[in-house]
């Protein structure tokens, strides 16, 4: 049996030099996708959902007759990928030993732009992208839904949606929260869109590994004399250890990868408020797509690489939910 990945002890606890810094903490949860065998009754990153067979399942008709890529087509050209890397490299040193016919297949995908199939202009059912039960993920309860214990994310599988600042870097996005107990009757067969924009907006199969965390918040958030010690403390800690040291940003604040809860980082923009359109108040972080779990010192051991095969924003895609009233509409944000 595998080891569960886990996030590597911290380089230092920096509330020691800073211990004002305790009243920003918030607790996140690390979600750890692996590649894996989730069923409906798991939480999990592009496994099956737990959904009523009596609930229509969601649509997207904001898209014609869209070029795209068919999802058995991105499923199988992660098993060429998977199979030339997996035989013994050529000779010659001319990369991976792919067969004719797996070069022709990759060669129409690299010539048609990756996007070789046309959808007919139909409605296109939601990709599902993931399902969290609040038994598994700790800091899920504080943002459900009165009487719910379950949150369902799904998404277009084309961009292009207004769901937020920066939204058109991913597609837009639909939760879902419901009781658990309430779906005595799922669905068997998941509808699935006859074609995809990307192939990273498909995920890989994942079960989660659900880890607990504590983290602060990017330094923007921060008053300005704060900052001003710690970047002074960052300075006398790298004359003393070199480029070893580490830095709030990256090593002690805010873990990457796919996560519920805790901060949010603005490495791209710079802090932009993400507020509600209901009624203006602040938004707070519900859920981070991220596509590596590696930043600094935070990478979980074993090493991931991409479990998920999700890629949206510029490196994380982020839902935002309103702290006075979880019924308002979220609001996505990418970094």
């Amino acid at each position: 049996m595998k080891p569960a990945p886990t996030t590597p002890y911290r380089p230092l606890d920096i509330t020691v030099p800073f211990p004002e810094l305790t009243a920003y903490a918030r607790t996140a949860t690390r979600l750890h996708p692996r590649p894996g065998a989730p069923t409906a009754a798991d939480s999990s990153v592009g496994g099956p959902l737990l959904w009523p067979q009596d609930e229509e399942w969601p649509v997207c008709r904001e898209h014609g007759r869209v070029r795209g890529v068919r999802p058995r087509r991105v499923r199988h050209h992660a098993e060429i990928l998977g199979a030339a890397q997996a035989r013994p490299r050529p000779a010659d040193g001319t990369g991976w030993a792919f067969t004719e016919a797996e070069r022709a297949e990759l060669r129409e995908m690299s010539d048609s732009g990756h996007q070789p199939d046309r959808h007919d202009g139909s409605p296109l059912p939601l990709l599902a992208l993931a399902q969290f039960h609040a038994r598994d993920v700790p800091d899920l309860g504080s943002f459900a839904l009165p009487g719910t214990d379950l949150l369902q994310v799904l998404w277009c599988p084309f961009a292009g949606h207004e769901d937020g600042p920066f939204s058109d870097f991913g597609p837009s996005t639909r939760l879902f929260w419901r009781r658990a107990a309430d779906v005595t009757a799922p669905v068997r067969a998941q509808p699935e869109p006859p074609l995809v924009e990307r192939a990273r907006y498909l995920p890989v199969p994942c079960v989660l590994y659900p880890e607990r965390i504590v983290e602060y918040p990017w330094a923007d958030r921060l008053p300005p004399d704060l900052v001003e010690r710690i970047d002074a403390w960052e300075d006398d800690l790298q004359e003393r250890a070199g480029a070893a040291a580490p830095t709030y940003q990256y090593d002690l604040s805010l873990a990457p990868g796919w996560k519920i809860g805790g901060w949010d980082s603005w490495h791209r923009t710079g802090l932009m408020p993400v507020h509600c359109d209901a009624c203006g108040a602040g938004m707070r972080l519900l859920l981070t797509v991220d596509s590596t779990e590696h930043q600094a010192s935070w990478g979980p051991f074993p090493p991931p690489g991409c479990p998920t095969g999700v890629g949206a924003g510029r490196d994380e895609y982020r839902a935002f939910v309103c702290p006075s009233d979880p019924a308002h509409p979220h609001r996505m944000s990418a970094q």
